[in-house]
């Protein structure tokens, strides 16, 4: 467990680690405040100092193939959801690829950097940032522990969870208990089954999200034609 005061962003500093000595699995930092803390899709992760979970998990996933490395997101989000049961007591959902919604706000987000070495992934770095104590937002879809349960944790312990949680379900990866883990993924996998507006390159389209294909693309079922979509192929609009 490494702790910093703040940085820039807690992917970057483990990512740096692995690339310059031979860091062990399980190596993670955490910090107060990330100064350029990284989302998806490129966006900005902003935390208030000292109010959320905001760490990074080195693994060395030598057994997944390149193809299943989204295994990875999975797991994290499955992780992220069994901490939250343990604080909240609302619906929480999975939202594509790596969101966790409570109810209709997002509560956490998940970043995975992969480095690969020939055919085998040689390390990932798992970031994740979770509001804890977090009370104001400068966007009204996102939420907190805090906000969701009415009342303040200790980060530590929050963090601490999750880590519990994210070792368990990275034993059951390792392990080859992948049905169980698409299952449980597929049961949280938010506006599944139920009909919504989207957008992609050929523009927009009404479809129903029914799962994920073997290399983690997003399943959208439109007007009887399957289509598959990576994570910047698709956007969803309501």
């Amino acid at each position: 467990m490494v702790f910093l005061p703040q940085c820039h962003s807690t992917n970057d500093e483990l990512v740096m680690m692995a690339r310059k000595s031979n860091e062990p699995e399980g190596t993670v930092i955490y910090t107060d405040y990330q100064k350029k803390g990284k989302g998806q899709r490129g966006n900005i992760w902003v935390a208030e100092p000292g109010k959320n979970v905001l760490m990074s998990v080195l693994l060395r996933p030598k057994f997944l193939s390149p193809q299943d490395q989204y295994y990875l997101n999975l797991i994290a989000g499955l992780a992220i959801v069994d901490t939250l049961k343990g604080f909240i007591h609302k619906s929480i959902s999975l939202k594509w690829p790596n969101d966790v919604y409570v109810e209709d706000r997002k509560i956490a987000g998940v970043l995975i950097e992969n480095n690969l070495r020939g055919s085998m992934l040689e390390y990932s770095v798992v970031g994740i940032g979770l509001n804890v104590n977090q009370s104001g937002f400068d966007i009204q879809t996102a939420t907190s522990v805090y906000l969701a349960a009415g009342e303040k944790y200790q980060v530590q312990e929050v963090m601490e969870e999750l880590l519990l949680h994210l070792e368990g379900w990275y034993l059951k990866l390792k392990n080859g208990d992948r049905s169980k883990i698409q299952d449980q993924y597929l049961n949280l996998l938010m506006w599944r089954g139920e009909l919504r507006r989207f957008r992609s390159s050929d523009g927009e389209f009404d479809g129903e999200i029914v799962g994920i294909d073997s290399h983690g693309r997003l399943n959208i079922n439109s007007k009887g034609r399957l289509q598959s979509f990576g994570i910047k192929e698709v956007e969803f609009i309501g």
